[in-house]
């Protein structure tokens, strides 16, 4: 399914202003799965029905009963559009499949599709298109892939092209030990460049998406074994495409699909490239999940390779990183290619030639104590390095942890980020300022949920940039479809949410054991990402909670297994 809806499944960015929400709700039976959508509805699924509720409210936007027993797997939102997708996967077997478009805001059906070959495997929206590609396959291993390109407004396809080349499907998250779902997320996203998608779900394919031709394509083996997300989309610059997979780059001419280069091979995964100034730059390792064992591990060898953008040469390798890696982030400013290790903050010169890699800064990574303020909630293990765990799977038994991303803010600085700490770090002074860690709360798969929130907060964050690129163009797009009679609401919530004014990434949350007026134990802590403290605490009062956030108001929304309450809590 679309990586976009990981923010969705767990966003963890709040804005400033103090949230006001405490509501409980009856559901129609016991709730199957649920999410906060990007305009702020609570969206939710029994075996009854689809359901959406205001989450500062507690009201009813729509229900669909109608749609019963729908999966979460079936659900998908396109950012950017008044859009909800919900795939009707019909037969033991999941042979055939059908899309139905409903409003996000009213839950009208827009529109709907026939029957399609196959079962939803991939949901990508073409913004420049107007159209959303829908990416079908027979459940197993191995599949072909059914490409069906739809225009968003009317549901009408616009082309349909089968890859003959077969891609290896996933183990989604989102199925279940009794219900497994395959699909293809676990490979890199496709790229869109002009009028062309370029796939790599099964080697490197060139499609034209005016037209549904294949230009060119190049079947090869793109999976590390059973890991997920270890080659990097498909990148494209100075009319070449470059592909990474299995620890190889390699280079097409855009035009003819000419192989021009491939690489040695520098391991097990490079999930992410950059290209600058002639130089591609391929991060070596990181951590990844194993669904089979629902496990996150760290994969070696762990630094970035710099080629020569035309030739492929080598021209540095940087292995200095120890026991862990981030992504990489360029900085103009200072000249820097910058990443983090499990115990520093390092950044790399771009300047580096001749085979040799210049080290500009390697800042080590440091905690201090900070106090919650008046509260007794969130007490952090005081000032430590980082250090002492060797992989994301082992159990976190000394409150450290590696960090896993670095996520920039719209004010220019960057949020190191791992399961259990965060640090703020300014590349133009190259400073770091507040760091602060967390006790990890005695719950079941706390290392998981961790591990996926400091993931999201990630790709939150660049789902917030993407988004502002889109807003704005809805109105003109949909105005004439006079089906949408909630388009001035979509926009006006969108706006809110996501406005480039709105984006101040203010606070994140945190898993952690907290004490209140109300009990101590599990709980969650809002933490200002201005000062590092802790302002907002909320106890669970559950050692096993089922909760999403709303991360634009700070509401809380959890659920009980075979009760059907829905309880929704402000962080003060």
């Amino acid at each position: 399914m679309s990586r976009l809806l990981l923010l969705l499944c767990f966003p963890l960015l709040l804005l400033a202003g103090k949230p006001e929400a405490a509501w409980t709700l009856e559901g129609n039976g016991d709730v199957r799965w649920h999410k906060v959508t990007a305009t702020g509805a609570y969206l939710f699924a029994t075996d009854a029905g689809l359901y959406a509720v205001s989450t500062e409210s507690g009201q009813y936007l729509w229900k669909r009963e109608d749609m019963k027993k729908v999966p979460e797997f079936a659900v998908e939102e396109v950012p950017g559009t008044p859009l909800l997708f919900v795939a009707d996967d019909e037969g033991k077997f999941q042979k055939s499949t059908k899309l139905f478009a409903l409003d996000i805001m009213t839950g009208t059906t827009i529109w709907e599709t026939e029957k399609l070959q196959g079962s939803m495997a991939d949901l990508v929206p073409d913004y420049k298109h107007n159209a959303i590609v829908l990416f079908s396959a027979m459940p197993a291993g191995k599949a072909k892939l059914q490409v069906l390109h739809l225009d968003l407004v009317t549901g009408n396809a616009n082309w349909d092209l089968q890859i003959d080349a077969k891609a290896d499907l996933y183990l989604s998250e989102k199925g279940s030990k009794f219900s497994p779902r395959m699909d293809l997320n676990g490979h890199a996203q496709p790229t869109f460049s002009g009028d062309a998608m370029y796939v790599a779900y099964a080697g490197l394919h060139k499609i034209n998406v005016k037209t549904g031709k294949l230009e060119w394509g190049y079947a090869f083996d793109v999976t590390e074994k059973s890991f997920k997300n270890t080659n990097a989309s498909p990148l494209v610059a100075n009319a070449l495409v470059y592909s990474s997979a299995k620890g190889v780059i390699r280079a097409y001419d855009d035009a003819s699909g000419a192989l021009k280069f491939t690489s040695a091979d520098f391991g097990a995964a490079i999930p992410e490239m950059i290209f600058d100034s002639g130089t591609v730059y391929g991060r070596m390792g990181g951590v990844f999940l194993d669904p089979a064992k629902r496990e996150y591990s760290i994969k070696k060898p762990i630094g970035v390779v710099a080629l020569d953008a035309a030739s492929g040469s080598l021209r540095w390798r940087y292995e200095g990183a120890k026991e862990s890696v981030t992504n990489m982030f360029l900085d103009r400013g200072s000249n820097s290619i910058l990443l983090a290790d499990a115990k520093n903050l390092i950044g790399l010169s771009l300047d580096a030639s001749g085979n040799k890699v210049k080290e500009n800064y390697k800042l080590p990574l440091e905690f201090k104590f900070k106090s919650g303020g008046a509260k007794k909630a969130a007490k952090m293990a005081g000032r430590f390095a980082l250090g002492g765990v060797r992989g994301l799977a082992q159990k976190d038994k000394s409150g450290e942890d590696e960090p896993i991303a670095l996520i920039p803010r719209s004010d220019g600085q960057l949020i190191v980020r791992g399961k259990q700490h965060l640090l703020l770090f300014n590349p133009k002074s190259r400073q770091t300022g507040w760091g602060s860690a967390f006790k990890a709360p005695g719950i079941s798969n706390f290392a998981k949920i961790a591990t996926i929130a400091a993931f999201a907060m990630q790709y939150g964050a660049a789902t917030s940039q993407a988004m502002n690129t889109q807003l704005g163009t809805s109105e003109n797009r949909w105005a004439n479809n006079q089906r949408f009679t909630a388009l001035k609401q979509f926009d006006a919530a969108m706006s809110k949410r996501y406005s480039a004014n709105a984006v101040n990434d203010k606070f994140a949350y945190m898993l952690t054991d907290v004490e209140t007026e109300e009990g101590k134990g599990p709980g969650i802590v809002g933490v200002n990402l201005e000062t590092g403290e802790a302002e907002r605490e909320l106890y669970f009062k559950d050692r096993e909670p089922d909760y999403v956030v709303d991360e634009k108001t700070g509401i809380i929304i959890r659920t009980h297994k075979g009760k059907g309450t829905i309880v929704a809590q402000a962080v003060e």
